[in-house]
C-alpha cells in the first residue's frame, strides 16, 4: 500500500526537480559557451590570416611601385641614349632607317610583338632591292590566325620558319646581302644556302628563319584565404 506523500516529501521532490533543471540549464549554457568560444576563436584566426594577407599585398604593391618607378627612369635613359644600342644616331625622325632611330623602335623592330607575315615579306623584299637582286622571290606560308600572338605573363619567342629567298646579282652584292641578314636588328637564321654562278652573275638560294615574341601582360590574381 502506497502511503501518501507528506509535505516534507513533496518539498524534497520539488527541490530535486529544481536542482535537476538547474543542472540541465547549466549544462546547456556550458555547451553553448564552448561552441561559441570555438567559433569565435576560428573567426579570430581567420581574420588574422586575412589581415596578414592584406599586409603582404600592401608590401608587394609598394615594391611593385618602386620597381615601376625605377624601370621608368631606366627606360628614359635607354630611350635618350645617343648613339643607340646598335651604334646609330637616335636624334632622327621616327621613320629613319636602321641603324638610326631610338632604342625603343629598334627593339620592337628586332623582335615584333605580333605575327605579321606580309610585313615580314615586304621587309625582306626591300632588303633584296637595296642590293639590286634581280628575279627576287620571297616565299613561305602565311600562318594567319593560326599563329600564336596572345599576350602572356612570360611570353616566349615564336619561330617563323622556312622562308625561301632567291635572286640573282653580282658576287659582291650577294655577299653584302648575306652580311646584312647576319647583322640585321631582327634575328635571322640562315638554315640553308646555295650560291651558283660567277662574279658578274651570282644566283643565291637560301632558307631563313626569323622570330617574333608576343607582348607581356600583367596578370592579377584573386587569392582565397582559408
Amino acid at each position: 500500500m502506497k502511503l501518501p506523500k507528506t509535505g516534507k516529501h513533496l518539498q524534497i521532490d520539488k527541490d530535486n526537480s529544481r536542482a535537476f533543471a538547474m543542472v540541465a540549464i547549466a549544462a546547456v549554457i556550458v555547451v553553448f559557451c564552448a561552441i561559441s568560444a570555438r567559433a569565435l576563436l576560428n573567426q579570430g584566426s581567420y581574420q588574422r590570416r586575412v589581415v596578414n594577407a592584406k599586409n603582404d599585398t600592401v608590401e608587394q604593391l609598394k615594391k611593385n611601385i618602386e620597381a615601376a618607378n625605377s624601370l621608368a627612369k631606366q627606360y628614359e635613359v635607354f630611350e635618350a641614349a645617343n648613339p643607340n644600342s646598335i651604334g646609330g644616331n637616335s636624334q632622327v625622325p621616327e621613320n629613319a632607317p636602321p641603324p638610326d632611330g631610338k632604342n625603343s623602335r629598334i627593339t620592337l623592330d628586332a623582335l615584333p610583338t605580333s605575327y605579321d607575315f606580309p610585313a615580314l615579306i615586304s621587309s625582306i623584299s626591300k632588303l633584296l632591292g637595296m642590293h639590286g637582286i634581280s628575279g627576287a622571290s620571297v616565299g613561305g606560308t602565311d600562318q594567319g590566325s593560326g599563329a600564336s600572338a596572345q599576350p602572356a605573363a612570360n611570353p616566349q619567342p615564336q619561330t617563323i620558319a622556312d622562308i625561301p629567298v632567291t635572286g640573282t646579282s653580282s658576287y659582291g652584292e650577294v655577299q653584302a646581302l648575306i652580311r646584312d641578314f647576319e647583322r640585321s636588328i631582327r634575328p635571322y637564321d640562315v638554315t640553308s644556302l646555295q650560291i651558283n654562278g660567277n662574279d658578274g652573275q651570282m644566283t643565291v638560294n637560301m632558307n631563313i628563319n626569323t622570330y617574333y615574341q608576343p607582348a607581356t601582360t600583367l596578370e592579377l590574381e584573386n587569392k582565397e584565404v582559408k
